[in-house]
């Protein structure tokens, strides 16, 4: 038998004695336990607030709200993700390696990025502190890298069979599947050299299938959050009174 139950109150007791009624039902001949499924439905619109907490709760919100309502940047355009390139992704990509560099106080020689981390586009018009939380909700940290070459070749083949990701530094043709005429800053990729690559933690272990970033020759973490990374580039934009603006710029392209 299948029950449904309307609650409007959820207390421990409340629960001991629905769990009790449901859940459990003593067979009288066999003095055995047998369990039956039930349904809980909460109708949230039938429960009053509790004005205690709300009134310990609202402080907070409204410092929140506030923040997450505070406008970081004026964009000229709509911005989203797609491949082999995007307005997002390259964004997101340049100003991850220009900030990365900031951090990390030395070259780096290119950023990759995952198209899976942005969640959401951005709109033209006001971008808010809300909206980059929106758009990057994890707490992923920025790493610093140092691959062999070997490993190398083994990303720009990645982001080929991929189709297409977030980078910056690079630039590459993607022929059946495979990475082909790679530009690292303009010059070609030497398989005989070392290359520094930013990303985030959760790439930089192995996240999204990229097994080339396991084992790499040095690994530094900067501790500064992705997240914290784009504020900070948005903040210091609007205070030297540039717009938010992208382009696609053939960094990765389909050749033939």
């Amino acid at each position: 038998m299948r029950n449904k139950y309307l609650a409007n109150c959820f207390t421990p007791i409340a629960a001991f004695i629905l769990f009790s009624s449901l859940f459990l039902g003593c067979s009288p001949k066999v003095g055995s336990l047998t369990f039956e499924r039930s349904m809980i439905i909460f109708n949230e619109s039938l429960i009053a607030p509790d004005s205690s907490a709300m009134a310990m709760i609202m402080p907070f919100k409204s410092q929140i709200d506030l923040e997450m309502n505070d406008i970081l940047i004026i964009s000229e355009m709509a911005l989203a993700k797609g491949q082999p390139e995007s307005l997002l992704g390259n964004l997101v990509a340049d100003l991850t390696l220009k900030k990365g560099m900031d951090y990390y106080q030395a070259p780096i020689d290119f950023c990759l990025l995952n198209n899976g981390g942005l969640r959401t586009a951005l709109p033209e018009g006001e971008i808010t502190r809300g909206k980059v939380f929106e758009l990057m909700p994890f707490e992923n940290e920025l790493v610093v890298l140092t691959l062999s070459g070997q490993k190398a070749e083994q990303l720009f083949n990645y982001v080929a069979r991929s189709e297409g990701m977030p980078v910056a530094g690079i630039k590459m043709g993607i022929q059946d599947k495979k990475a082909v005429n790679v530009l690292i800053n303009g010059k070609p990729f030497n398989p005989e050299k070392e290359y520094k690559v930013i990303t985030s933690d959760y790439l930089a272990n192995g996240g999204d299938k990229m097994a080339f970033f396991k084992d790499p020759l040095k690994s530094e973490i900067l501790y500064v959050k992705l997240r914290d990374a784009i504020i900070e580039f948005f903040t210091e934009e609007n205070i030297a009174g540039r717009n938010l603006t992208s382009k696609e710029d053939g960094r990765i392209y389909f050749y033939e």
